[in-house]
């Protein structure tokens, strides 16, 4: 098995317990979901420094993105709590 399947297989069964437990506890906010799915994701990533540099480099791309999203969901939080505007 190489190492990208590897990675991808622990992320999406980290992912899918992620979601059981979460909703078992009965939370339906996605921005909660998101945000949990997102520092899993980059962790993750960061354990897994040992894939050479192409792959670490497209990975970081797609965690940029993932942060960046992250950073949407806290300042639509910080909104809501500063001025009371719900946004998400």
């Amino acid at each position: 098995m190489k190492i990208y399947d590897k990675y991808i297989l622990i992320l999406a069964g980290l992912l899918l317990a992620t979601t059981v437990i979460v909703a078992a506890l009965g939370e339906a906010q996605l921005d909660l979901y998101f945000s949990i799915y997102v520092i899993e994701a980059l962790v993750l990533t960061e354990l897994y420094v040992y894939l050479n540099p192409k792959a670490k480099r497209g990975l970081n791309k797609v965690n940029y993105a993932l942060f960046a999203g992250f950073l949407v969901i806290v300042a639509a939080k910080v909104v809501e709590i500063l001025w009371g505007i719900k946004i998400l």
